[in-house]
C-alpha cells in the first residue's frame, strides 16, 4: 500500500520534471540532434546553374552553367571557362552536407556565431536562376565544422565543411589547364634561333616508340649534340602549359618591351599557336599571350623562367664531360 502511494506522488513529479526540461529546452535552444536527419540542401546538384560565393568585405566570385555545353564560366571574365570538375565538387559537398546538432535558435546568437545576413565567413548562393538558395558559413565550433544558417530560417547548426576552403578570387576557379595541347600531336616548335621537328616515331625493329623522336637545328643547321631528354623535356612543357590567372589591364600597361621572347607551335593537320612572353617590369613574372586566346595570362612563377631558359639553344645540347 505504501508503495502505491509512493507511485501516486512520484509520477506526476517526473512528469512535470520531463515537461520543464522539454521546455527550458526548446527556448534556451541547447544543443540537440535533429529528430529527423536532414541535408544541409535539398536540390538535386544537376539542376544547378549558377553558384554565388561571396566573403567577408563582399570579395566574391559568380560561376554559371551554359545552357548548351553544361560547362561553368566565370561572367566577370566573358564567361571565360572555369574548372568544371572544382565546380562540381563544391557542389557535391554542399549537397551531401548532413546537418548536424542545432547549435542556437536565437537571433541575437547569430553575429556572434557569423551566421547573420550581413556578418558571414561565406554566404553561398546556389540553385537554378529563378530558385536559389542562400547558406550563410560562420565560426567553427570545433576542427573542420564550421556554424551554418540556411537564410529565412532561425536554427543554428553545427555542420561537418570548412568555409574557408570556398576560394573567393576569381582566378582560383578558372580552367588552369586550357591551353594544354596533346604533346604527340606537336610537329614543330619554333623559338628564337632553334627549331624542334619530330621524326618518325619508331625504334630500330620498326615498331612504334614509345619515347617521341626530335631533330635540333639551331641557326636552321642540324646539331648532332642535342641533349635528347632536355629536348623533350622543352615539348613537353610548352605543351603541357598552366595558366596562373587572367591578365589584368594594369599588368597589359606594365610589360617590358625589350624583356621579351616567342615560342610557336605546328600540330598535325598545320595548326600553328604562337606564345609571346613579356616580363613585367619590376617583376619576376611574364605575361603570356597566345594566338589561341583573345586573353593574357600570368603563368605560376617558375614556369616561364623554365620556359625562357630552355628556349636558349645551349639547354638544349649535351654538356662536354
Amino acid at each position: 500500500m505504501m508503495i502505491g502511494k509512493y507511485n501516486r506522488i512520484l509520477w506526476p513529479l517526473l512528469f512535470a520534471q520531463i515537461v520543464i526540461t522539454g521546455i527550458v529546452y526548446f527556448y534556451t535552444g541547447i544543443l540537440r540532434g535533429p529528430d529527423v536527419p536532414r541535408m544541409l540542401l535539398t536540390l538535386d546538384g544537376n539542376s544547378v546553374e549558377t553558384l554565388r560565393i561571396i566573403g567577408p568585405g563582399e570579395k566574391s566570385v559568380l560561376l554559371e552553367k551554359a545552357k548548351k555545353s553544361g560547362e561553368w564560366g566565370l561572367p566577370e571574365f566573358d564567361g571565360f571557362p572555369a574548372n568544371s570538375q572544382a565546380v562540381a565538387q563544391l557542389i557535391d559537398r554542399l549537397t551531401n552536407t548532413e546537418l548536424g546538432m542545432q547549435v542556437s535558435k536565437q537571433t541575437d546568437s547569430f553575429d556572434r556565431m557569423k551566421v547573420a545576413d550581413n556578418n558571414f565567413e561565406r554566404k553561398v548562393e546556389i540553385g537554378k536562376v529563378s530558385e536559389m538558395k542562400t547558406i550563410f558559413f560562420g565560426s567553427a565550433p570545433a576542427l573542420r565544422q564550421a556554424h551554418a544558417r540556411l537564410s529565412g530560417e532561425k536554427i543554428v547548426y553545427a555542420v561537418k565543411f570548412a568555409p574557408g576552403d570556398i576560394d573567393l578570387k576569381a582566378s582560383d576557379w578558372i580552367k588552369k589547364d586550357l591551353l594544354v595541347v596533346d604533346d604527340k600531336k606537336v610537329q614543330t616548335v619554333m623559338a628564337g634561333n632553334i627549331k624542334i621537328q619530330r621524326t618518325q616515331d619508331v625504334n630500330v625493329d620498326g615498331q612504334e616508340s614509345s619515347k617521341p623522336a626530335w631533330k635540333l637545328f639551331i641557326n636552321n643547321k642540324l646539331t648532332e649534340t642535342q641533349d635528347d631528354e632536355k629536348v623533350d623535356e622543352f615539348v613537353k612543357e610548352i605543351a603541357d602549359m598552366q595558366i596562373d590567372s587572367i591578365g589584368s589591364d594594369a599588368d597589359i600597361g606594365n610589360v617590358s618591351k625589350k624583356n621579351t621572347f616567342l615560342i610557336s607551335l605546328e600540330l598535325e593537320g598545320g595548326k600553328k599557336i604562337e606564345y609571346r612572353f613579356a616580363k613585367l617590369n619590376g617583376e619576376e613574372d611574364y605575361l603570356m599571350t597566345t594566338s589561341s586566346r583573345p586573353e593574357s595570362f600570368r603563368l605560376p612563377p617558375l614556369a616561364s623562367q623554365k620556359l625562357l631558359e630552355l628556349s636558349r639553344a645551349n639547354s638544349l645540347i649535351k654538356k662536354a664531360d
